[in-house]
């Protein structure tokens, strides 16, 4: 008994500091729970006021004449059509091929646009044919003796230029032992020869090869399909070079067959070569002026211009310059036929249409990326 009631004052010193302990607690429990009542009530009524302000917007917007004091919703949706508006009239213009342009009169001497209108006329086609220089062989000679002899002696060899009766070399017969000269039929150049002193010639043998180069042959290659378009008499305008002066010469000849490899035929002009430029297997490129065409409607090829996929013209309307799609057809160096896309009568821009697609494109441009 005595050890227990010793216990006793322990005892109640324990249950005092848990009842302190407890206390705090519930002090500060409470303390939490009353510590910014005003915060939470501006709080409350913050929320309160913007979900009150949010809906009046969204009516304001769905009915901008419910509230005459609503300017805010009003002007935004009012920017939002306006803006809305350009974009789709954007994918209108985008849709069209191509749009008409107007022009000041000024504007037409500023960037040099000239008005033609469209009426027929005459194309003068080419065709482009490779070549080669070759030998007149009209004018080669062969020069051989009339004698069966011995060559005694050499005066010109390959390669020397040679007058008409000049001595080329001297024989002896075989039968009566006399000397005897071979001497040149024409003018020109030895371009074969094979005889060495104290051989052996039958009469007629060949001794010398001679060609008068003041002519030569121009040899063409014509494709199968572009035979029809050919004859003789035409004209061609043949380049050998850039350090080669341009010569003019007349188709005097067309084979008469085609060749099984190249699927070409040979046409042949002879023209002069009095300076000796044009020399045998010089490579040639000929221009044969074909016969001339005559179409309803034949415009200068300045006045095409080219787009992405397609060509047009600018017709001259009431309404502006409207770009024409085209279909063309045969053409020489400066003129083009219209098949399709311009009649004749109709006026449009001979010069100066590449200012007026420079102008489409850039309003193009302008109008896809505006806002």
């Amino acid at each position: 008994m005595i050890r227990e009631i010793r216990h006793i004052p322990s005892l109640s010193k324990l249950a005092l500091a848990l009842a302190l302990v407890l206390g705090s607690l519930a002090l500060l429990l409470l303390s939490s729970c009353d510590l910014n009542p005003t915060a939470d009530a501006h709080a409350h009524d913050h929320s309160e006021h913007t979900q009150t302000e949010a809906e009046a917007k969204a009516k304001a917007v769905a009915n901008p004449n419910t509230d005459p004091h609503n300017h805010d919703a009003h002007d935004h949706a009012q920017d939002h059509d306006a803006h809305a508006q350009p974009e789709a009239e954007t994918e209108t213009d985008h849709s069209a091929e191509e749009p008409s342009s107007k022009l000041d009169s000024r504007d037409h001497a500023d960037f040099g646009i000239q008005i033609a209108t469209a009426k027929s006329g005459t194309v003068h086609e080419h065709l482009r044919l490779p070549g080669e220089v070759r030998m007149n062989e009209n004018t080669m000679v062969h020069v051989s003796p009339r004698y069966p002899g011995i060559v005694q002696k050499i005066h010109k060899r390959l390669g020397d230029r040679v007058q008409a009766n000049q001595l080329l070399a001297e024989m002896e017969s075989n039968d009566t032992l006399r000397p005897f000269e071979l001497t040149a039929p024409h003018n020109g150049i030895i371009t074969d020869f094979h005889i060495t002193p104290g051989e052996t010639f039958e009469a007629g043998e060949r001794m010398f090869t001679i060609a008068d180069t003041s002519t030569v042959w121009i040899d063409l290659r014509v494709y199968q399909r572009d035979f029809p378009k050919v004859h003789t008499g035409q004209r061609v305008t043949l380049n050998f070079g850039k350090d080669y002066p341009s010569v003019e010469g007349t188709l005097s000849y067309l084979g008469p067959t085609i060749d099984e490899s190249t699927r070409t035929g040979l046409v042949r002009a002879v023209v002069p070569n009095s300076q000796q430029l044009l020399r045998p297997g010089l490579f040639v490129i000929g221009q044969l002026h074909l016969d001339p065409k005559t179409f309803p409607v034949v415009i200068p090829r300045s006045s095409l211009i080219e787009m992405e996929d397609h060509t047009v013209v600018y017709a001259a309307t009431p309404e502006g310059f409207e770009a024409r799609t085209v279909t063309t057809g045969a053409f020489d160096p400066h003129s083009v036929a219209i098949l399709s896309g311009l009649s004749a009568g109709e006026r449009y821009v001979m010069e100066g249409g590449f200012f007026l697609k420079a102008d489409s494109q850039k309003e193009n441009f302008g109008d896809g990326h505006a806002h």
